[in-house]
């Protein structure tokens, strides 16, 4: 499958070539996540809940027939996307110091790609969420329950591993227990700052620094691992969710505008694969694209319109796991 870097190298716009390179920038989860290209609007797909058995046997005995189960989900492609006005007296005027379109266009590029992963992350979830928005990490973590989930029930879900019964501080072992969670091993842990600060101070305390290799992606960049698993870090990772109830958390009740305070001062941590046939990747119909509206009639302006069709699924229940109730330190 093409990640979105790869779709920037095929591109023979200089325009979209520009857009593609400002979103890599700005995304570095949707500079890595593949993508399976799809036809239509919408995908129904088989998630694997319970693998097939197997037996020994004797001469003569009865075998008895053991396959997998499997439970259909759910992915809609979203429109997501902006126009760019481009004044024309500035361009006119301005363009000697500096290109003002190409200026304005990349920073709604990167808006474009601020909404991506924001999504990616919180998408379908809260008490604020948008049937607009595409299934982001939050609520497909809950999906390896089932179709119809809408929390994280460790006592039922597999993939949610609770820290607490309500909340407790993060530990070197609770990772260990949420990268086992992933068959057969996971590509990366996603973590807030502040999960990250923590995690560096328990790798120093232990006398084992966490390691830093260049990025193949983005020159200049380091990557930072823990293990043989990078970790990448969202601004979009909540550090406000609510202390869990016998480890449970109902992700449509948290309210993302809350102040982190005693009782809201939990995060989440995933750990995931990529793969476009049984873990985490993007759906898209015809990728980022852009439209020259032209000529304004309101306003002396041009106007260009940048769209993405795009969602993200879970095509494996093992592929994506994630650790709640846990925080650096309790208030």
């Amino acid at each position: 499958p093409n990640t979105i870097t790869e779709y920037g190298y095929l591109s023979t716009s200089a325009m979209l070539k520009g857009i593609v390179k400002t979103i890599v920038n700005e995304s570095p989860l949707l500079a890595r996540l593949p993508f399976r290209e799809i036809d239509g609007n919408s995908l129904l797909y088989n998630l694997e809940s319970t693998e097939a058995g197997a037996s020994f046997y004797s001469t003569g005995d009865t075998w008895a027939e053991s396959t997998s189960v499997w439970a259909q989900r759910s992915a809609a492609l979203t429109i997501l996307g902006g126009d760019a006005d481009v004044d024309a007296f500035a361009k006119q005027t301005r363009s000697n110091e500096q290109d003002v379109a190409a200026a304005i266009i990349e920073l709604k590029a990167k808006a474009v790609a601020d909404k991506f992963e924001k999504t990616a992350i919180r998408g379908y979830t809260s008490d604020t969420y948008s049937a607009k928005e595409f299934k982001g990490l939050m609520h497909l973590l809950a999906e390896c329950e089932s179709s119809t989930a809408t929390d994280w029930d460790a006592p039922n879900n597999s993939q949610v591993i609770a820290a607490n019964a309500t909340s407790a501080v993060l530990t070197i072992a609770m990772l260990d227990e949420l990268r086992d969670a992933i068959k057969p091993k996971p590509d990366l842990f996603l973590m807030s700052r502040r999960m990250r600060r923590w995690l560096q101070g328990l790798a120093r305390a232990a006398g084992n620094n966490l390691e830093y290799v260049a990025d193949p992606r983005r020159l200049g960049h380091l990557i930072t691992m823990f293990g043989e698993q990078e970790v990448l870090i969202s601004d979009w990772i909540p550090d406000n969710i609510q202390d869990g109830a016998a480890s449970i958390v109902t992700t449509r009740s948290w309210t993302q505008s809350t102040t982190r305070a005693s009782g809201y001062d939990n995060s989440v941590i995933f750990c995931f694969r990529f793969d476009d046939n049984d873990a985490v990747a993007g759906l898209t119909n015809g990728w980022v694209q852009t439209e020259d509206i032209g000529k304004l009639e309101t306003k002396d302006a041009d106007r260009t319109r940048i769209k993405f069709y795009c969602g993200m699924a879970n095509f494996g229940k093992v592929g994506l796991a994630g650790l709640i109730d846990v925080l650096d330190v309790a208030l």
